[in-house]
């Protein structure tokens, strides 16, 4: 039987070592974090799907179209949704690194929320999120590539 957490905060981090995407849930919670590590073949198939489900649900509310153009490291340091990652903590709390196998997308029409599981073949991480925290996340994710050599396009 998976495990499954509620997902409420996102910390992706590039992992040199590994040559993978870390995204730590819930970094600073011990009995609730999982670390996933996201390849490169699993991120060039996950971000498109993502701007499609981005543009079929939410392009009137956010203009998502032009998220191509943002840079979310320095929108990080303006929104005040996000926050500095305690590294000292990020270390601490590590778990065993789980391979991220599935993202699965469900939209909740009377709320105009979505429902985003994140699994690994032991963890289910779900957490509902509105337009901007989705954009948000999946933006900061997206930041963390390394895209010149990893041999991709920043426009992803």
């Amino acid at each position: 039987m998976k495990k499954k957490i509620k997902a409420l905060s996102f910390t992706p981090k590039y992992d040199e070592l590994e040559d993978r995407i870390r995204i730590s849930i819930n970094y600073d919670d011990f009995n609730n974090r999982v670390d996933l590590m996201m390849s490169r073949s699993f991120m060039l198939k996950l971000f498109p799907i993502v701007d499609d489900y981005m543009l079929k649900f939410y392009n009137s509310e956010l203009g998502v179209d032009d998220s191509i153009k943002d840079n979310p490291k320095e929108k990080m340091k303006q929104d005040s949704a996000t926050s500095i990652t305690d590294g000292s903590n990020l270390e601490l709390f590590k778990q065993e690194d789980e391979l991220l196998i599935e993202v699965k997308f469900s939209f909740i029409k009377e709320t105009q929320m979505s429902i985003v599981v994140f699994e690994t073949k032991n963890t289910q991480a779900v957490s509902t999120l509105d337009a901007r925290s989705m954009k948000q996340i999946f933006s900061i994710i997206k930041s963390t590539t390394p895209f010149f050599s990893w041999g991709i396009s920043h426009n992803l």
